[in-house]
């Protein structure tokens, strides 16, 4: 467990340090009243979610087909697959967005793959862009991508 600590106090160091400078307004996209930010240092859903608040935020939500616009358009330039802020962790099956613990309403879920499909083992939302960029859960030890939102 401390070695694991220790791991995650360099890593959000050095992220902070030479990779992203979360005070820097130009990082971060502008939408209505929102701004996001694609991080690409990989890390699992729960630092990623630390990254995300260190900088005044959470991970990403997305409210609206709009909102899942902006943020395929920012993940499109580097294929991959990120983490956004969905989680089932506190109660199987119960999709909540992590900001506020609201349910999750609007939803991009791959259901030809029957999405959500993980149970126990598979808690955070990802984003993959290489099947159309439909949601499914992950095991939250993964290491991805992420989008912060503040």
């Amino acid at each position: 467990m401390v070695v694991y600590f220790c791991q995650w106090i360099i890593a959000v160091y050095l992220l902070n340090i030479c990779c992203i400078d979360g005070h820097n307004d130009q990082m971060w996209v502008k939408y209505r009243n929102k701004d996001f930010m694609l991080v690409h240092q990989q890390m699992t859903w729960m630092e990623a979610q630390s990254v995300c608040y260190s900088l005044g935020g959470f991970l990403a939500t997305v409210s609206n087909s709009d909102e899942m616009k902006l943020i395929k358009s920012m993940t499109n330039v580097h294929p991959n697959t990120v983490w956004l802020g969905g989680t089932d962790m506190f109660a199987e099956g119960r999709w909540v967005w992590i900001e506020n613990l609201e349910p999750i309403s609007y939803n991009h879920w791959y259901t030809s793959s029957h999405e959500p499909s993980g149970g126990l083992a598979q808690n955070c939302l990802i984003w993959y862009n290489s099947n159309g960029y439909f949601w499914h859960d992950g095991s939250c030890k993964s290491t991805f991508k992420f989008v912060c939102q503040r």
